[in-house]
């Protein structure tokens, strides 16, 4: 009986647990709602906006600084305008799309590892900045080491 008792907050407490996405009422007022996901940016590259949202669910980021991870390969990126603001980013697979600049890409603080191999259209300057800001962790086109 004694080890009947003890499970139930046991049990109430695993199966509340799978239900961390739902607003909780008492007499219809909230007394628990989720955090809302992140979604005050703007990035105008249809094939980056749609990679940054995906990697907001997946990660479920609620605030800019909380997406530490991007992969956006093969999704067709042109620009990158508008990613700066995401300043918690450590890794970013842009991978085989058709970049030209990265600019947006020098001003993320956390930055550790960035694959831009197939971007053969990409201005290798920046490449070789963004290269010394993260201790060698960059992979650039094959143009640029030449």
């Amino acid at each position: 009986m004694k080890n009947a008792i003890l499970l139930v907050p046991i049990f109430s407490l695993a199966l509340l647990s799978g239900c961390e996405n739902y607003t909780y009422t008492f007499n219809e007022q909230p007394v628990f709602s989720p955090s809302a996901l992140f979604t005050d940016y703007h990035i105008p590259d249809q094939g980056l906006a749609g990679c940054v949202k995906q990697a907001i669910i997946d990660q479920k980021a609620t605030k800019a600084r909380e997406l530490t991870r991007l992969n956006c390969s093969n999704a067709g990126v042109l620009q990158l305008s508008g990613l700066e603001i995401f300043t918690g980013l450590a890794h970013i697979n842009l991978s085989d799309n058709a970049l030209t600049e990265i600019k947006p890409l020098l001003f993320l603080p956390h930055l550790n590892t960035v694959l831009l191999s197939g971007n053969e259209a990409l201005d290798c300057k920046d490449g070789e900045r963004l290269r010394e800001q993260t201790s060698n962790q960059v992979s650039l086109p094959s143009h640029c080491s030449q």
